[in-house]
């Protein structure tokens, strides 16, 4: 996909990043709410002044993706380490997009001397456990039936990349 540019969020994203995000909470297990968040649910996401990257992902000028690093915990001993999590719009899935925006993050977590990220995932998601394999994330914790939507339980994964 030649036309794929990423660019940091900007409050205006709201809409985009939404509808993205509504995507997936009705439709699968794979993003924790159960009811469609409202602008207000990602205020902070979207104010937010930290130095950690945060991306969208453009497929001719419209908004396909978002991606972004934040915090682990608040306490400084753990400055270091960050979670991470992204979100492709319906369609734009298994087209490289997901590994060339975590280039991006990646590149700009070595650069602030993160040295541990951490990603959460559904057990039904296997496309994500998949992709994050590839990209050299190791099982680190497995919290069985930890989660219950859509009338079905599911685990909540923990995977682990050392990028120092």
């Amino acid at each position: 996909m030649e036309s794929i540019s990423f660019r940091t969020i900007v409050p205006d994203d709201a809409d985009a990043v939404l509808e993205i995000i509504n995507y997936y909470i009705t439709n699968s297990t794979y993003y924790f709410a159960e009811t469609a968040l409202e602008v207000s649910a990602i205020s902070g996401l979207m104010n937010d002044r930290s130095m950690l990257p945060k991306y969208v992902v453009e497929f001719d000028g419209n908004v396909i993706g978002f991606g972004y690093a934040y915090n682990f915990r608040p306490e400084s001993t753990f400055a270091e380490t960050v979670k991470l999590t992204y979100w492709l719009k319906n369609g734009f899935t298994r087209k490289g997009i997901g590994s060339k925006l975590y280039d991006v993050l990646e590149q700009e977590l070595r650069r602030l001397k993160i040295s541990s990220i951490l990603v959460n995932i559904s057990s039904d998601n296997v496309a994500s456990l998949e992709f994050h394999k590839r990209r050299g994330y190791m099982d680190c914790g497995n919290f069985k039936r930890a989660g219950h939507k859509n009338d079905r339980y599911f685990d909540l994964i923990w995977m682990q990349k050392f990028l120092a």
